[in-house]
């Protein structure tokens, strides 16, 4: 087996892993179970604050109709809340809720923990595979947009 085949297996291997993941429901601190794409979708409106459906929907990679329906859920868990945009009436931007910024925090600790041994590894290797490694991923990324569509 070439260094291409392995490389192929080994990133095929952990979408699988990732995907059986994907349903598996938490806490984060809070009474509720959020998915891991509500949990993400929290985590990208923490990050972003006062941000709108288009660019929710931008940064999570997803359809703005995908965005909407996960906002609607979010809305009715007591975890998110529409407002009206400070810049403009007619647009609405994402904020959390006291509930939205409990699991916020609490997701932001899982991944730090979650990720201690990858990141560590990341720390030890020199910045030109880095950078080469954001290149592979980002062509990856690319990839399976052109496979979306």
């Amino acid at each position: 087996m070439d260094n291409f085949e392995t490389i192929s297996n080994l990133m095929e291997r952990c979408i699988h892993k990732y995907m059986q993941t994907e349903n598996r429901k938490r806490h984060y601190g809070t009474d509720s179970l959020f998915s891991r794409a509500e949990i993400h979708t929290i985590a990208a409106i923490g990050d972003m604050p006062n941000s709108n459906l288009t660019s929710l929907a931008k940064f999570l990679g997803i359809t703005k109709g995908a965005a909407s329906q996960m906002v609607y859920k979010l809305v009715d868990k007591g975890a998110i809340k529409k407002e009206i945009s400070p810049n403009s009436d007619t647009e609405i931007c994402l904020t959390l809720t006291e509930m939205g910024k409990k699991a916020y925090a609490s997701h932001q600790r899982f991944h730090e923990n979650a990720n201690e041994r990858f990141f560590n590894t990341l720390r030890d290797t020199p910045e030109e595979i880095q950078k080469y490694m954001i290149y592979i991923l980002e062509e990856f990324d690319h990839a399976m947009d052109e496979h979306r569509e």
